[in-house]
């Protein structure tokens, strides 16, 4: 009992100065960017980088959720309900009010994060194959019905989610912040927050406080495909344009922002806002490789190295806390 209360200390602190380096490095990067490229001085590029931190945000708050309830949980499948629920919203927004279908994608959405869970949860696949095979489903069926092609021909009146703004901040931001925010609290002050904190720290002795980790495990899912469901329909706004292929590597931004804010990959271990700053660092990441002109395929190259550097010191981290019992956690979704 002491060592793992040590262990919980320790860690905590961990995640605390993970938080802080974030905030200096974001702070540092801000300056070097300013400095050395101008074209970043542009309010146009302050803008788009605003509007990229909403989508990649929102991804990454429903991952950080999975992943903190442990069980080796994952969720590859992202990008792939982001993109289905974007075309899925061209389709409905045929047959009804577009608002409408709005909020009859993000259900979907949700829906699609519950085969997830269920798949999970009730039959106990591993997480990495479920969601990795879900990912190529959601994906091959966005692409089925498009036969590849983008949907365009959305009022410019449905522009406003994306591209309106409030002073100089995006509506898209803002919607991005107080979600942010509600999370943020549900994480820290609600029993939800505090049942996926332990389901993920203990699972056997969540049981025993009367906790069900599947019925937890199942809900991280569905609040995971929802965030991602509301983020492609935020692009959908953003460009005009229902894409089957808008969130193509959302799932790698998404993890790699999870990774970097520190939160334990095995569970019930992490922070909300460090996830927060490294989201807002991976933007001016991309966003600084975009202004040098650096290729797409080199930006997604670099991230991926930065991701493993990060996430092998995070497993470091999560031997300790776990007692070195944590190999095959992935594949298998279990310790031991």
């Amino acid at each position: 009992m002491l060592r793992a209360k040590i262990q919980q200390q320790y860690f905590s602190k961990i995640i605390k100065a993970r938080a802080t380096i974030l905030l200096l490095i974001n702070a540092l990067s801000i300056v070097l960017l300013y400095v050395f490229i101008p074209p970043f001085r542009n309010i146009t590029h302050a803008l788009y980088m605003l509007k990229y931190t909403g989508t990649i945000g929102l991804c990454a708050l429903g991952e950080s959720f999975v992943i903190l309830a442990g069980g080796g949980g994952i969720d590859l499948s992202i990008g792939s309900i982001l993109s289905l629920s974007g075309v899925m919203l061209y389709f409905l927004g045929k047959l009804m009010p577009l608002w409408f279908a709005v909020l009859l994608c993000i259900a979907f959405g949700g829906m699609l994060g519950s085969v997830n869970g269920v798949l999970i949860t009730r039959l106990r696949l591993p997480p990495f194959i479920v969601t990795l095979g879900t990912m190529f489903l959601y994906s091959g069926i966005s692409l089925g019905i498009t036969k590849g092609v983008a949907y365009s021909g959305f009022p410019q009146s449905f522009g406003v989610l994306g591209n309106g703004v409030i002073g100089l901040v995006p509506i898209q931001t803002i919607v991005f912040l107080l979600i942010f925010a509600i999370l943020y609290c549900v994480q820290l002050k609600t029993p939800f927050g505090i049942w996926v904190m332990a389901v993920g720290s203990n699972e056997h002795s969540a049981r025993l406080l009367g906790v069900r980790p599947e019925h937890v495990r199942l809900a991280v899912y569905i609040v995971s495909g929802v965030l991602a469901a509301l983020s492609g329909v935020i692009m959908v706004s953003w460009l005009l344009t229902a894409r089957p292929d808008a969130g193509a590597g959302y799932e790698l931004r998404a993890l790699a922002a999870v990774v970097l804010g520190g939160v334990d990959l095995f569970g019930g271990a992490g922070s909300l806002f460090a996830v927060f700053l490294a989201v807002i660092l991976i933007t001016l990441f991309q966003t600084g490789l975009q202004l040098i002109n650096i290729n797409p395929v080199w930006q997604l190259g670099g991230l991926g190295v930065l991701l493993i550097v990060v996430a092998m010191s995070s497993v470091r981290l999560s031997a300790f806390k776990k007692g070195g019992r944590v190999w095959k956690y992935f594949l298998l979704g279990k310790a031991g």
